[in-house]
């Protein structure tokens, strides 16, 4: 398969996943007091870029739908921001988990003070900061670290930042030995 294929297949189911949790978890997805569990995909740009499109195009689709047009502005900013700075730190894991959460801290509770509904900028930072901590850490850490220990074990390729590299699943060993039988199916 073509990387760019590869790369917009990968980008549109990781958009699809941000909007169906996000849809899903309406209820707790928005406002002051939120735990939107889609952001637990923003760490996904540590080991593939076409993460940062995907959160962000999620991201923009649920707050377009669900949310007011100052979210659409202040909240897909923060996740492409963070989106694009995690996939920048990726060699660095620990300060790769960072803008998440500062930047949705930051800049999330703008949108209570520009459309004037909220006018306690650092009471709304802080509940923002420990939502995201939650979801970040709590879920985003594990989830992000097991998937792509699961993503190589399966043999596919993920970006590592070389020049002309290509998607490519390549085949377990287990898959092509077949102990000499030539009828019988690899395993």
């Amino acid at each position: 398969m073509k990387k760019s294929v590869f790369f917009v297949t990968r980008a549109a189911l990781i958009a699809a996943i941000y909007f169906a949790l996000a849809t899903v978890l309406k209820p707790v997805s928005f406002g002051p007091v939120q735990f939107r569990l889609s952001e637990a995909l923003v760490l996904l740009p540590l080991f593939m870029p076409e993460a940062v499109i995907g959160v962000t195009a999620g991201c923009f689709l649920s707050n377009f739908l669900y949310s007011t047009v100052y979210d659409v502005l202040f909240g897909t900013a923060a996740t492409l921001i963070a989106a694009v700075l995690t996939y920048f730190l990726r060699r660095n894991k620990i300060l790769a988990v960072l803008p998440p959460l500062v930047l949705n801290a930051l800049l999330v509770p703008l949108i209570w003070i520009v459309d004037g509904s909220d006018p306690a900028y650092f009471l709304n930072l802080g509940l923002i900061l420990a939502s995201e901590c939650i979801v970040v850490l709590l879920i985003g850490v594990p989830f992000t670290f097991v998937l792509e220990k699961a993503l190589r074990r399966a043999g596919l390729a993920l970006y590592t930042g070389k020049k002309d590299e290509v998607y490519i699943r390549t085949p377990r060993e287990s898959a092509t030995a077949n102990d000499g039988n030539d009828d019988a199916p690899s395993v």
